[in-house]
């Protein structure tokens, strides 16, 4: 099954080479397969810590316009894997109970792409939260939230608004989801990652939470609420296809 593996990056070119690319590298995934998106003043560095045999490709700062610069850089129709730049692990929830290291993630991928075909659906998430006890072993297509750590889509160039930064894969999911008539969740499939990590994405924004809160509620009314008590956080709708 063909794929590019996109990941954007800011500030991390370290953690992206001992995490994220070792664990690619791990899984036997061809380099040139992978590209790299970063703002153009960490060009040069980038390119000397990981090296030539990667594609590194300059985008714009912000996630939601790395995403967006993502979406327009590949062809329409192409299917593409999303990853954060520090995963170090990937799991499948076994049993119902225990989680094992997944020890081959193409076949994962495979499987992910080939449900993606079968059911007519483009975009799929895996479960968002590294924790057995809330994991299911299901695969669902009604509106669950799709975390931006890891995720496939089939390319149709949904543009994310730039007002839903630090929350963009809500609004992903959300466009997906309208575009679709619904999205795939693999419930028993997680990643380890350091969240809140130096650098990267994962600073803490609170303002910048509360903006893009108000931005989905607003304009998704009938798909996303806030969470009880808050301004900063939001949940989807369950709303079946």
């Amino acid at each position: 099954m063909e794929y590019v593996i996109a990941i954007p990056s800011l500030n991390r070119p370290c953690a992206l080479k001992n995490k994220t690319l070792a664990f690619l590298e791990y899984h036997t995934i061809p380099k040139s397969s992978i590209y790299v998106f970063v703002v153009e003043s960490e060009y040069e560095i980038y390119k000397s810590i990981i090296g030539n045999e990667y594609n590194i490709v300059i985008g714009e700062f912000g996630i939601a316009n790395q995403r967006n610069i993502i979406s327009m850089y590949f062809d329409m129709d192409t299917y593409i894997l999303s990853m954060d730049d520090d995963i170090s692990d990937m799991y499948f929830l076994e049993d119902e109970i225990a989680l094992t290291p997944i020890s081959n993630i193409q076949l994962v991928i495979n499987f992910i792409i080939n449900t993606m075909e079968s059911s007519d659906l483009n975009l799929a998430g895996i479960y968002p939260v590294k924790n057995s006890l809330f994991m299911q072993d299901t695969i669902t297509t009604d509106l669950r939230f799709c975390i931006g750590g890891f995720f496939v889509y089939r390319n149709k160039k949904l543009i994310l608004n730039t007002q839903s930064e630090s929350k963009e894969d809500y609004e992903m999911t959300i466009k997906y989801f309208i575009n679709d008539g619904g999205v795939l969740r693999f419930n028993n499939i997680v990643f380890k990652s350091k969240k809140h990590a130096e650098g990267g994405l994962g600073k803490s924004r609170s303002v910048m939470n509360a903006y893009a809160a108000a931005y989905l509620v607003n304009e998704y009314p009938t798909m996303c609420v806030y969470k009880k008590n808050s301004v900063t956080e939001v949940r989807l709708k369950r709303l079946s296809n």
